[in-house]
């Protein structure tokens, strides 16, 4: 977690610096020639806000908000209209309240739990830049595949072992968690800002949600996009 946090702090920093030393030698910069036919790599610090989920029978789970981070590839059509492919994760702390039986009595009860959420998002976004030229907002839209990790053991702990050709046998231990992958979609807004020619930034927020057994998840959050284009 606290690796995670660092590594965001770093690429926001990183990004705020760039752009004040850009910004200082503004008469020195080349002038904005478009994104139309250009392909883009991103950075991408993002804040996933807290949401409850409430579940069947009445268990109910209260997740926090955090920090994440992730990267993604993307191809400008045109001035306009460009697509990108991102992946990104997050680990998120929960707090659980659920729903029980007592077996002898049938009386129902409730049990308290906490541990952290895995997550992990792979989509394919459709961006419309509303301007062609270097500063201008955006609407976006998206599918994907979600992953959502428990972290809550599954089974006993699987032993397997290998034979190294430096250290002879090795072996290790493995758990498996309950974990799931949801189908998820996304929409967001936001302003882009192609600071010089092969380097942007972009800023959104934006609203994601996950169709789970127990009906669809939603959450909100925002991400700062470290761009380079080429």
């Amino acid at each position: 977690m606290i690796r995670i946090r660092s590594f965001v702090v770093a690429f926001g920093v990183a990004g705020v610096l760039a752009t004040v030393s850009l910004a200082g030698a503004a008469d020195n910069i080349p002038a904005f020639r478009g994104r139309e036919g250009k392909w883009e790599f991103m950075l991408e610090p993002q804040y996933v806000g807290s949401t409850t989920v409430d579940m069947a029978g009445g268990t109910k789970l209260d997740i926090s908000d955090d920090l994440g981070f992730g990267f993604g590839f993307g191809y400008n059509f045109t001035g306009n209209l460009a697509m990108h492919l991102n992946t990104n994760w997050t680990f998120m702390n929960y707090k659980a309240t659920i729903a029980t039986v007592d077996r002898t009595t049938g009386a129902p009860g409730t049990a308290k739990t906490s541990g952290t959420l895995d997550t992990g998002t792979v989509a394919t976004d459709l961006t419309y830049y509303l301007l062609k030229g270097p500063v201008t907002p955006f609407v976006m839209g998206g599918i994907g595949w979600s992953m959502v990790d428990s972290n809550i053991s599954s089974g006993p702990p699987q032993n397997y072992c290998w034979y190294d050709p430096w250290y002879g046998y090795v072996c290790d231990s493995y758990q498996n968690t309950y974990a799931k992958d949801f189908f998820s979609y996304n929409v967001g807004a936001g302003v882009r800002w192609d600071v010089v020619p092969g380097f942007f930034l972009r800023g959104y927020v934006g609203m994601q949600w996950l169709d789970t057994d127990n009906g669809t998840i939603d959450t909100t959050g925002g991400r700062v996009d470290i761009g380079f284009m080429f």
